[in-house]
C-alpha cells in the first residue's frame, strides 16, 4: 500500500507545482548550455555493473502508420471496469538491508491495488486507432520517489511528454527506464539524497510501455505506458476507467496489468459511446 501524503490546501499544491516546474526549466536550460549541475551531469552516467535487465515482451509495439490528429472528431466515451480474481494479491513485502533505517526493515508489495473485484493500475487503450483528437497540449509527467516507493506506480502519457523525477528520500537511487525488446535503457537518472527535480524526455520520446527500475535496490518499481494517441486510460483502485471522445467504429481494446494477462477485446463504438467489462486472469 503506498502511504497517503498530509492533505496540503490548493495554494500550497499550485505553488509546490509553479516551483517543480521552475526547477525543471532551470535544469533543462542548464543542461542545454552545457554546464548541468553535478546532480545532472550524474544523471545521464550510466553504469554496467548491476544494471536491470529490459524485458523481453513487447507490450506496445509502435505503430504501422502514423496518427493523423483531427481538430473536428468527435464521439462518445468508452467506460468500464476492469476485474480480476480474489486470488490476484500482493506479493510479499521486500527487505530494505542496508537502508532499512530510511525505509524500515521491509516495503510492501504495491503492484496490486483493488477494491472488491475491481483492479486498479490497469492501462487501458485502443489499439488500433489511427485517426482522432489532437494530442493533448500538457505533456509533463511527473515520477516521486518519496517515503522509499516511486510513485505513481502505474502512469501513461503521449510521446513526447516530459517526466519530472522528483527525488524526496534519503538515499541514492541510481533509476533505468527500461522499455520491452529495447538493449539499452532509454534514461538513466540519479536520485541523490536531496530534494531535487530532474527532467528527462528520453522515457516517452516514443512508444512503448518503459519499466522504471533502481539498480541498487530491489524495491523501486513504476510504470510509464508511451502512446502516439490520447485514447488511453489507467483504472481507478475499483477498476473503473474512461476514454473520450472516440469517433464512432469498431476498434481493438487492450488492457495490460503488471501481475495479469493482458487481454484483447473488440468494443463497437457508437455515437453514445459504449461500455465494456473486462476480467483479468493472474499470469
Amino acid at each position: 500500500m503506498i502511504a497517503a501524503r498530509p492533505p496540503r490546501s490548493a495554494a500550497s499544491r499550485t505553488a509546490r507545482r509553479a516551483l517543480r516546474i521552475a526547477l525543471a526549466a532551470l535544469g533543462a536550460l542548464a543542461a542545454c548550455k552545457g554546464d548541468a549541475p553535478a546532480a545532472q551531469a550524474r544523471a545521464r552516467e550510466s553504469s554496467a555493473t548491476g544494471d536491470p535487465a529490459a524485458p523481453a515482451e513487447i507490450v506496445i509495439a509502435r505503430p504501422s502508420s502514423r496518427y493523423q490528429p483531427d481538430p473536428a472528431a468527435s464521439g462518445g466515451a468508452i467506460t468500464g471496469t476492469v476485474t480480476a480474481p480474489a486470488s490476484l494479491t500482493a506479493g510479499a513485502p521486500i527487505s530494505t538491508g542496508r537502508d532499512s533505517a530510511v525505509c524500515g526493515p521491509a516495503i510492501e508489495d504495491s503492484s496490486v491495488a483493488r477494491q472488491g473485484n475491481g483492479l486498479g493500475g490497469a492501462i487501458v487503450w485502443l489499439d488500433d486507432i489511427r485517426r482522432g483528437r489532437p494530442l493533448p497540449l500538457e505533456r509533463r509527467l511527473e515520477l516521486e520517489s518519496i517515503k522509499c516507493r516511486l510513485t505513481p506506480r502505474v502512469q501513461a502519457g503521449v510521446v513526447g511528454s516530459t517526466v519530472n523525477v522528483i527525488g524526496h528520500d534519503a538515499f541514492r537511487q541510481h533509476l533505468r527506464f527500461l522499455a520491452g525488446g529495447e538493449p539499452e535503457p532509454r534514461a538513466a537518472v540519479l536520485l541523490d539524497q536531496y530534494e531535487q527535480v530532474i527532467p528527462t524526455e528520453r522515457p516517452l520520446a516514443e512508444t512503448g510501455l518503459v519499466v522504471v527500475r533502481d539498480k541498487d535496490h530491489a524495491w523501486p518499481t513504476a510504470y510509464i505506458a508511451a502512446f502516439d494517441h490520447p485514447y488511453f486510460a489507467v483504472t481507478a483502485p475499483n477498476g473503473t476507467f474512461r476514454i473520450d471522445a472516440v469517433p464512432p467504429g469498431r476498434y481493438r481494446l487492450r488492457v495490460w496489468h503488471e501481475r495479469a494477462r493482458d487481454t484483447t477485446q473488440v468494443v463497437d463504438v457508437g455515437a453514445g459511446g459504449a461500455t465494456v467489462n473486462v476480467t483479468l486472469g493472474a499470469k
